[in-house]
């Protein structure tokens, strides 16, 4: 027991030793900043003498090297008091351990071997490419010759041609050539009726509408525009070309309640009129309403009365024509009464020939109404040259408010 405590002591000093040494060799410091040198503990057990073990309180350690470094023992721990003394006598100065430094060389270090590094403060200006102005041609460059056109032999066939007989140009398709037709309620009871077909300029154009019907021609653009006074709550128009193509257009009509009107239309050379007569007046008096004194609609809406519209174009070659009268209600109305009569002149193309005037009404009370009326006209050379009609159309009889 006494053996092992003792080797437990010795072995705790030797490492203490050793950390002590090389502790000292990495931080002791040296004048001349050389290196130190690396010193290595020899932990080879000493050989310990088995006589002075139980006996003797000396231990012998033998075969030191003649250089080894000599640590100092740690201070002696105290023993408690009922331990034998057998290690009091160890001597203090005792070695524990004996190390051996390693010689390192190194070199001098000089201060040629460091680098020296300037900070500029201004980069270095680069070095531009020299401005070369001065060429000087050592050689010749070689004239090409010109290039000869080729000749051209005169009995070459011909390249002319013309680009229409190779080409087709359509100028009007399908699409471009449809009518349009527009029928557009306007004040007063009456349509504004557009038509436009680009594929027939100035080409006539019969319209039919409440039994009346009548003949314009379109012009240069093929196209007309009419504004045409409407006698059904629902007015339809229909459209024919003189070259056969037909169309059809409608449009609701407000207003007819509160006017009541009165149109004929006829066919041929000779002159019809449509004589209005307003509260007795008298052929060329004022309330005399007809083709040379027709009055206007906006006159008629300020000063009361009728107006009449003539619709066709005379100067066609079989000409259809229609003339309407309408009589608008006024909010403060008298009572009115207007007589009507149809006067048709022979003419020089029209002497014995028959004539049927187509009659359309609205009134409102009744409606629209459409009749027709056939007569004879005298023949030439007869002393009577005009017919006039006095009851073919019924009498307007308005009641006052």
């Amino acid at each position: 027991m006494r053996i092992n405590d003792r080797l437990l002591t010795l072995v705790t000093g030797a490492v203490l030793a050793v950390g002590g040494a090389t502790a000292s060799l990495f931080l002791g410091e040296d004048e001349t900043n050389a290196v130190s040198p690396v010193v290595v503990a020899s932990l080879a057990t000493p050989a310990l003498t088995d006589a002075n073990v139980d006996g003797g309180s000396d231990v012998v350690i033998s075969d030191l090297p003649t250089n080894s470094v000599v640590a100092t023992a740690p201070a002696m721990p105290e023993m408690p008091a009922n331990e034998d003394n057998a290690i009091a006598g160890v001597d203090a100065d005792m070695i524990l351990a004996a190390v051996e430094p390693n010689a390192r060389e190194t070199g001098d270090i000089t201060p040629t071997d460091l680098i020296n590094l300037d900070i500029v403060a201004v980069a270095p200006e680069l070095a531009f490419p020299a401005d070369i102005t001065d060429i000087v041609l050592t050689r010749t460059p070689v004239a090409l010759d010109t290039p000869v056109a080729p000749r051209v032999t005169a009995n070459l066939p011909s390249m002319a041609f013309d680009i229409a007989e190779l080409v087709e140009i359509r100028t009007n398709d399908a699409a471009s050539c449809a009518l349009d037709i527009r029928a557009t309620p306007i004040f007063g009871a009456r349509v504004k009726l557009k038509l436009i077909a680009p594929c027939h300029p100035n080409v006539v154009v019969t319209i039919k509408h409440a039994g009346l019907q009548f003949k314009e021609r379109l012009d240069g653009a093929g196209a007309i525009e009419l504004k045409i006074p409407a006698f059904a709550e629902y007015s339809r128009f229909d459209i024919e070309l003189a070259d056969g193509m037909t169309s059809t257009v409608g449009a609701y009509i407000a207003g007819l309640s509160a006017l009541e009107r009165v149109g004929i239309a006829w066919a041929g050379a000779n002159d019809t009129f449509l004589h209005a007569m307003e509260n007795g007046a008298v052929a060329g008096g004022v309330g005399h309403i007809w083709r040379v004194a027709p009055n206007t609609f906006a006159k008629s809406r300020m000063n009361g009365g009728g107006y009449m519209v003539t619709l066709g174009n005379p100067e066609l070659e079989n000409a259809e024509l229609a003339q309407v009268y309408t009589l608008p209600q006024r909010a403060k109305k008298r009572a009115q009464v207007v007589d009507f009569e149809i006067e048709t002149l022979r003419g020089e193309y029209a002497c014995g020939a028959d004539m049927t005037v187509r009659m359309a009404q609205h009134r409102i009370n009744s409606g629209a109404a459409q009749s027709e009326l056939s007569l004879t006209m005298p023949t030439c050379g007869s002393e009577t040259t005009s017919l006039v009609l006095k009851n073919a159309i019924k009498d307007m009889k308005v009641a006052r408010k």
